[in-house]
């Protein structure tokens, strides 16, 4: 039987434009240079599945999630359902999640705000609207989330030079996978000497439970 790999990172975006042929594909490379196991869905947007059976694996088995917001993003429902998934793996699984904001500012992700509020009126009338409006509140506090962790904003970060800024992110991805690795190791000696502790307690006690323990010689002199 094939062993199963996990992914040590996973790309979130939208393929709507030209992000996904750009500055994805230079992203992706340098996570592979490095050795980063990554998980890219190259797929169609809007496939009618809220997250397909592999990206939901791959999200929860990734050690770290990075997503790419720009302004096409949220015109996918893939896309925002995606994020929905993503910050409940944060909230149950500690994944580590690192948003990267390429054409929008974070404030603008947090309150959909502009070009980000189109996603929440688009097709309103042929959807349920009770259902629909469980899913946008869902959208909508999965966005207030992922615009509130510490991330990437291209056009701040080395003046927009997005190769200066593909080598920043992959190095502080790279830091955050070995403190990973490290926390790991670490818990796996606490763990083991945890175990070897509680085997010598538990081997001790019943000894001392042993009848053979506490025999005591008694000499009778008559």
């Amino acid at each position: 039987m094939a062993q199963e790999l996990s992914y040590a990172a996973y790309l979130s975006f939208s393929e709507t434009g030209n992000i996904g042929q750009t500055f994805l594909s230079h992203l992706h490379g340098a996570l592979k240079q490095e050795g980063i196991y990554t998980f890219k869905d190259d797929r169609n947007q809007d496939r009618g599945i809220s997250v397909s059976k592999d990206s939901s694996r791959a999200i929860e088995e990734s050690q770290i999630i990075v997503v790419v917001f720009c302004e096409n993003f949220v015109l996918s429902k893939d896309c925002l359902d995606e994020v929905v998934k993503i910050m409940d793996c944060r909230k149950l699984l500690k994944k580590i999640v690192i948003p990267i904001f390429y054409d929008v500012e974070p404030s603008e992700v947090r309150r959909q705000r502009n070009s980000l509020a189109e996603a929440f009126a688009d097709d309103s009338e042929n959807d349920d609207e009770i259902g629909r409006s469980e899913r946008v509140k869902r959208w909508r506090d999965a966005l207030d989330e992922a615009g509130n962790i510490s991330g990437f904003d291209l056009r701040k970060t080395h003046d927009g030079n997005e190769a200066e800024c593909i080598e920043q992110i992959v190095k502080e991805i790279v830091s955050k996978l070995r403190s990973e690795e490290v926390a790991g190791e670490r818990q796996k000696d606490e763990e083991f000497g945890s175990k070897f502790l509680s085997e010598r307690v538990i081997g001790f006690t019943r000894s001392a439970a042993s009848p053979f323990l506490l025999c005591v010689p008694v000499f009778f002199f008559l």
